[in-house]
């Protein structure tokens, strides 16, 4: 006869295994997920500089490589410089770049964490970022003055630039840029550090594709929606730059993340030059979600003789639907404005 007693001691048994088999279960996913992404990863990489071809290569940077494309060899340096988190910098401003590249000399430049670049402990503050991409330009024996193109955050990054490196700057062309903001300034970062070892077992990747279609939680629905309205790119390349975001939530990248507030403060009541022509390109609907987008854009303004905002209907990722109608405006500003040396 079974005593009363010995019955929760059989439940704790059983609960016991269950608890030993689940961890395990969890174990052998996890192990099986950082295996198929330690593959994968190579191999998407190397798909994505099959896809851009020629234009790529890599430069050393602080023992580090930095990707870059280079296209066109006309006398004006455009440096397209990539939003945060962009996981292939290179394939999504293609249609712009190719534009652009008729007239002028286009670099493209992959911050460290981003697209093929490699990753940094440097800590990723607007001038460590600047410094990094002088640094990228020299090796490829490419003076300044540059027409620096920002996207995003790199507006932060081109607002030091041209404030502390004014010399070197020879224009601004801004597509959705980020200025100085109330809300930017504060410390609160989309994503938390320890992401990054989620990304590094594969956790990304598995998350994209097990919410393939319906992107129900947002981690690539910004690049969906914006790839899907151009047509510019082929179901390979949009499906190439998706699976870049693999491996870009990584911790150079969530590094710059949690520096976004420090980097907006850092530009807090910057003007950019009264002899530098800028010319600020916004997508409507950053300025439905943001009260203060156009505001500080405009507040930047010194010069309005030759520092311009303007508002262009779409995405944030303005470039990749737009990309036709943003190079005719760049040529026509740059023409007006900037003396091809």
């Amino acid at each position: 006869m079974t005593s009363k007693r010995s019955r929760p001691r059989r439940v704790l048994r059983m609960v016991g295994r269950m608890f030993v088999g689940l961890v395990a279960l969890v174990v052998v996913a996890v192990a099986v997920s950082a295996g198929i992404h330690r593959w994968q990863t190579p191999r998407d990489k190397a798909a994505i500089e099959a896809a851009i071809g020629s234009d790529h290569r890599y430069v050393e940077v602080d023992g580090r490589r930095m990707s870059v494309a280079v296209q066109g060899s006309g006398p004006r340096t455009i440096v397209l410089m990539p939003g945060l988190g962009t996981p292939a910098p290179i394939l999504g401003f293609a249609p712009l770049a190719r534009r652009l590249a008729g007239k002028n000399t286009v670099v493209t430049v992959e911050y460290f964490g981003l697209g093929l670049s490699d990753g940094t402990d440097a800590p990723r503050t607007s001038e460590a970022i600047v410094d990094e991409t002088r640094a990228a330009l020299r090796e490829l024996g490419l003076d300044g003055p540059y027409v620096l193109m920002p996207h995003s955050i790199s507006g932060l990054y081109a607002m030091w630039w041209a404030t502390h490196h004014p010399d070197e700057v020879a224009a601004v062309v801004g597509l959705d840029d980020e200025r100085y903001t109330s809300e930017g300034a504060k410390d609160d970062p989309d994503w938390p550090s320890w992401m990054s070892g989620v990304n590094a077992v594969g956790g990304t990747r598995d998350l994209i594709a097990l919410d393939t279609s319906a992107d129900y939680l947002g981690l690539v629905a910004d690049y969906r929606e914006s790839l899907g309205e151009s047509a510019d790119y082929t179901p390979d390349q949009q499906d190439l730059y998706l699976r870049a975001y693999s491996w870009v939530l990584n911790s150079t990248m969530l590094d710059e993340m949690a520096r976004e507030a420090e980097n907006v403060r850092a530009v807090e009541g910057a003007v950019f030059p009264p002899t530098l022509p800028a010319l600020s390109i916004l997508a409507s609907s950053s300025l439905e979600v943001e009260p203060e987008w156009e505001p500080s854009h405009r507040a930047a303004i010194s010069n309005p003789a030759i520092q311009q905002v303007t508002v262009m209907d779409g995405h944030h990722y303005l470039f990749h639907a737009h990309a036709a109608a943003i190079a005719a405006q760049t040529e026509r500003f740059l023409d007006d404005h900037v003396k091809a040396s």
